[in-house]
């Protein structure tokens, strides 16, 4: 049997075009480590977006109070006030006395002391401190 110079189907040797099954499940697995891995990653970038998005909104949540608490005009004594908001985050505010490290001069009378406040806000339905703001505020003396 004579084989013809343009007969491919008769020479073992001669490769055929296409892939083998083993080339193409090897590309398979890379490409589904790929879209995984793609996921992955998409999946922690939006868990880490609402993290920062919570503790930007409790952030928000202090300082509102703060600064509320502190033009407050009836605020000028040592207190605890308390509250929360619609989403169920809670809010204390503590006022105290501010004792200098160093006293004043003997015999200055000082027409102002000083209070610190601070601003301690917690997550709905959690009992530790997530965010906590301090300051100081002149008030008149007694």
């Amino acid at each position: 049997m004579m084989v013809s110079p343009g007969s491919r189907a008769s020479c073992p040797h001669v490769s055929r075009g296409g892939f083998t099954l083993l080339e193409v499940l090897v590309a398979v697995t890379v490409l589904g480590m790929g879209i995984a891995l793609g996921v992955s990653l998409i999946s922690r970038a939006i868990g880490n977006i609402t993290m920062v998005d919570a503790r930007a909104k409790i952030a928000d949540y202090a300082n509102s109070v703060m600064e509320l608490t502190l033009i407050d005009p009836e605020i000028n004594e040592p207190g605890v006030f308390d509250g929360d908001f619609e989403d169920g985050t809670r809010w204390i505010v503590h006022i105290e006395e501010y004792i200098p490290e160093e006293p004043a001069p003997s015999g200055v009378n000082m027409p102002v002391r000083l209070l610190a406040y601070t601003v301690e806000v917690f997550r709905p339905r959690s009992n530790v401190v997530d965010y906590r703001l301090r300051t100081l505020k002149l008030a008149p003396a007694r």
